[in-house]
């Protein structure tokens, strides 16, 4: 009964000793001063360079090593570092290109950040053709290249679709999901999870362009994924809070359309 009183009494405890859980509550304790003296250096790095006018000051201040890259343009293929998320455009931000500022610290991931500063800027300007000769020939050769793998792979769909014999070397991925894990490349999944269903004992074909060549993809059969209920639920719940949001956000914008406001 809700009203009733229980006593209960502990005659033992059943768990692990201190001595069996040592090292695991060293490591653990280790680990939790490491993460407040990372927590403390970024706190320290957002400190230093947000007022700071270079960074070599802020490396220095932080015993940490500043590096420096060559010209990039905007629409350049980033590498190393600044391939990750958010660097470039924090990069060409007007904040750090047209005011000079520090950038804010990028966090790249959990054991990393970043701030950058641009330490030049050019305008962009037409090179002479002598200059960039060597790259103009190498983006043709490699764009030539491009569209003749692409052209084959399109042939090839159009072989298999009037059930010509070809000769393939297939790559088998079985249990592919939208969500799982897996070693095939997300634009393939994108376009398998558009092609239309094949008929039982059939297969459909399409070709996928690739960054660098193109793929053959061969659909084979599609199974129903399992309804996870305890996320439709939510998602459910989610969308009538929204929709109930939604009106009353419109009733108050109604009301305040139709209200006299003295000030």
């Amino acid at each position: 009964m809700d009203s009733a009183f229980h006593i209960i009494q502990v005659t033992d405890i059943q768990g692990p000793t201190f001595e069996e859980q040592r090292d695991e509550l060293a490591r653990e304790v280790a680990l939790g001063d490491v993460e407040d003296e990372f927590n403390q250096r970024v706190q320290q790095l957002i400190d230093e360079s947000f007022a700071a006018d270079d960074l070599q000051s802020v490396a220095d201040e932080l015993n940490l090593t500043l590096q420096e890259s060559d010209w990039l343009a905007r629409d350049d293929t980033a590498e190393g570092v600044l391939s990750e998320p958010g660097v470039m455009s924090a990069a060409f931000s007007n904040d750090v290109l047209e005011e000079g500022y520090n950038s804010e610290v990028i966090e790249l991931d959990q054991d990393r950040r970043l701030v950058l500063r641009v330490a030049e800027h050019r305008e962009a300007t037409l090179l002479p053709l002598d200059e960039v000769r060597g790259e103009v020939e190498a983006s043709v050769v490699a764009e030539q290249q491009q569209q003749a793998v692409l052209e084959e792979a399109q042939a090839l769909v159009a072989d298999l679709r009037e059930e010509e014999q070809v000769d393939v070397d297939w790559q088998e991925a079985n249990n592919v999901s939208r969500q799982a894990d897996t070693v095939v490349p997300q634009l393939i999944i994108q376009a398998a999870f558009r092609m239309t269903r094949p008929e039982e004992g059939e297969s459909v074909y399409r070709t996928v362009e690739l960054p660098q060549g193109a793929a053959v993809v061969a659909l084979d059969s599609v199974s129903d994924g399992e309804v996870d209920e305890q996320m439709e639920t939510f998602v459910s719940q989610m969308a009538e809070q929204l929709r109930a949001q939604s009106v009353l956000q419109g009733l108050i914008d109604d009301l305040r359309s139709d209200a006299d406001i003295e000030r």
